[in-house]
């Protein structure tokens, strides 16, 4: 019979990070050997639970049996299975041992290879019990980390020690010995409300006993009851809680039996900048901060705690006791950061290696200040706010607060600045060049941001090139494709004009100056980066066929591509302009049929039909349209002047012969066809769109 399969494995306070990868491996790996194995139709349905002192999964509809099955078992040839006389081989009396049959009762098998001695063993199916302890043993095996330890005597390792463990299909008890510990139907609750075993009675009944063990066992319901509790507690002191994913996810993993408090801490704290209280309070103390009605940083914290106390205030006094000498570092770090100025501080990047070969963050400053000065015009940035912003881009990173908080570089760089005295676009800068931090992160805003994070990452990505480290693979140590994104991004953004090879080329002028470049190694970095644009496109919503139309047309910058793909895949989708499609595709076949490379202009007077010259005409007109449209970039409204020739090429090439066996005559209407596709190609090549 087919029931629920309840498995759980109790061990000592699991990492909290960890949990919900070990949940994951458990399932996926014991589901998968399930269905191999025939007792399980699908490993979609698997329930997961995790605490810090506990990994389960419960299965449904798992088979208490596999089916029966017959084997087919293929033999030796007829040939060799029999001599001259008839009588069986060796290799046909084995054949009959291994499938339990006497030589007489086998079949033969006819197929295009021969004949075959041949039989059908009827395999009775396993038990679930017979089968659990080795597909449990090498689900364990497969959990298995770096970061797994023995403990006793024991040769087993796993994430931390095991101290119990439950297998039940439906109400049976499944035999499994794993870790010296016999399954059996004993859980563990709550360490100080409910110590000791809790009988289940069926898997069914796992959440239920552990609930009224004080044990929250499903992670989504102690995420929950964590957010409801934390905002509860921030309505009725007239706040805001500042609920991350990550560090809701961090507290649910540390907690069976969550209960929140509200703390205070000394206003005076407030004099640090927040994101190091927010941080301070979040790395150091997993604790939740608060916003009053005014948007600042509250003095006051909620923290959630793994019992619930009779005497709440004295948790509470508990809590700010912890908290106070963490924020106490903090400000301390502040004070004597200030010290001494983020100028001050710039020496000390010399001491830091930026990578082998391309020297220390010292020199990577350098190179970023003089790059960023050359791209500051050609994104809207003045150049002396640029170079000031790019001198101390990177110095908070000696500070002590960085030391202590890393997430927090170029923020603290901010603030720094500011506290120097620094103009608001420098100190701006500092923070924003770091944007965007990952996939589908917000970009710097401010034009001296965009250009120093524009020469940073160009630096770093030509700078990896040229040392020989670019990423192979899975392998990319230096971030490499999240940089070129970025590089995209921004200048995409940005409307920049500069094509990004010149980009390339001048990042690579400061680099020339320290070591020797490839000469491959602008056309390497240039395909790199536009390899990242295809992706990047589609995430834009424009088709890889856009793509390729665009990118056979005319070379430009990233924010022309983009402008382009964009206003052709519009022009594309619009069913009106389907022949125009077919009629540039077949203007560009006949093109290269002709083996011509090179068209002189149409010769006017060797028209002689009244389609070719109402086409000519029509080229002319549009042409003299064009060139103001595309002057302004206005992409939109130049293929709606292309469409407008729809009418007269669709008669074109109803009405003319342009193969036709006059050479002058069809030269000329080739070099007519080519004026055509010559006016689509300052945007893209249309004809590719219909591939």
């Amino acid at each position: 019979m087919s029931d629920s399969l309840l498995i759980e494995i109790g061990c000592e306070e699991l990492p909290a990070r960890q949990i919900a990868r070990q949940v994951e491996l458990l399932a996926d790996g014991l589901g998968k050997r399930l269905v191999d194995a025939g007792l399980l139709d699908t490993t979609e349905g698997i329930e997961r639970f995790g605490t810090p002192r506990r990994l389960a999964i419960r299965i449904p509809s798992v088979a208490g049996r596999q089916p029966d099955r017959v084997l087919e078992r293929k033999g030796p040839s007829v040939d060799v299975a029999f001599d001259d006389e008839g009588k069986p081989t060796r290799a046909a009396e084995g054949f009959a041992r291994s499938v339990g049959q006497a030589v007489e009762s086998l079949e033969t098998l006819d197929n295009e290879q021969g004949r075959w001695l041949f039989a059908r063993v009827e395999q009775p199916g396993q038990a679930l019990h017979e089968l659990l302890p080795e597909m449990f043993e090498a689900t364990v095996r497969d959990m298995v980390g770096a970061r797994s330890m023995r403990w006793s005597d024991r040769e087993e390792r796993f994430l931390r020690p095991v101290r119990w463990l439950v297998a039940l299909h439906g109400s049976e008890v499944l035999e499994l010995d794993q870790f010296g510990l016999e399954a059996g139907r004993m859980t563990r609750g709550h360490r100080i409300h409910a110590p000791g075993d809790h009988a289940l009675k069926d898997a069914g009944d796992y959440e239920t006993v552990l609930e009224q063990a004080n044990v929250l066992v499903d992670p989504a319901r102690r995420r929950d009851h964590i957010e409801q509790q934390a905002r509860a507690l921030a309505r009725e002191a007239g706040l805001e809680v500042l609920i991350g994913k990550g560090l809701l996810d961090e507290v649910a993993g540390l907690t069976e039996w969550p209960v929140a408090v509200m703390g205070r801490f000394a206003p005076e704290f407030l004099e640090v900048p927040e994101e190091a209280l927010v941080s301070s309070m979040e790395q150091h103390q997993k604790c939740f901060a608060l916003r009053d009605a005014n948007g600042k940083l509250a003095p006051c914290f909620i923290a959630v705690a793994n019992i619930e106390s009779r005497d709440p205030d004295a948790m509470t006094t508990g809590f700010e006791r912890v908290i106070h000498p963490r924020l106490a570092d903090a400000r301390f770090f502040w004070d004597q950061d200030r010290r001494t100025s983020l100028a001050d501080k710039r020496h000390r990047l010399d001491a830091i290696l930026f990578q082998e070969k391309l020297g220390s963050i010292g020199d990577k400053v350098r190179r970023v200040a003089a790059l960023s000065v050359e791209i500051a015009p050609s994104l809207g940035a003045d150049e002396v706010d640029t170079a000031r912003a790019a001198e101390l881009c990177k110095c908070d990173l000696v500070t002590e607060m960085v030391g202590e908080f890393p997430e927090l570089q170029g923020v603290m760089g901010r603030h720094y600045a500011q506290a120097d005295g620094e103009p608001v676009a420098v100190a701006e800068a500092i923070e924003s060049h770091y944007l965007p931090r990952h996939a589908g992160d917000r970009l710097p805003e401010d034009p001296v941001g965009r250009a120093l994070a524009l020469a940073d990452r160009l630096d770093t990505i030509v700078g990896v090139f040229a040392a020989g480290q670019k990423p192979k693979g899975g392998k990319d140590p230096f971030a490499l494709r999240r940089a070129a994104l970025g590089v995209i991004r921004i200048l995409d953004a940005s409307g920049c004009r500069r094509p990004l090879r010149e980009l390339i080329e001048q990042a690579s002028e400061g680099l020339g100056k320290q070591l020797s470049l490839p000469k491959t190694l602008v056309g390497e970095v240039e395909e790199f980066i536009m390899e990242r644009l295809r992706p990047w496109a589609a995430e834009e919503g424009v088709e890889t066929n856009t793509v390729h139309a665009v990118a056979a047309g005319r070379t430009g910058s990233i924010a022309d591509f983009m402008a382009r793909a964009r206003a052709v895949q519009r022009f594309a989708d619009d069913p009106a302009v389907a022949s125009l499609i077919a009629a540039n595709k077949r203007a560009s076949n006949l093109l290269k049929q002709s083996e011509v490379n090179t068209f002189e202009d149409v010769d006017i007077e060797s028209l002689q039909e009244k389609e070719e010259k109402h086409l000519f005409s029509a080229i002319t007109e549009t042409e003299e349209r064009l060139n103001g449209l595309l002057d302004n970039g206005d992409y939109a409204a130049c293929l709606s002047e292309l469409a407008g020739l729809r009418e007269p090429v669709d008669r074109f090439f109803d009405k003319v012969m342009v193969m036709t066996d006059d050479e002058s005559v069809r030269r000329n209407r080739l070099a007519l066809l080519e004026a055509l596709r010559r006016q689509f190609s300052q945007i893209a090549d249309v004809a590719r769109l219909g591939r």
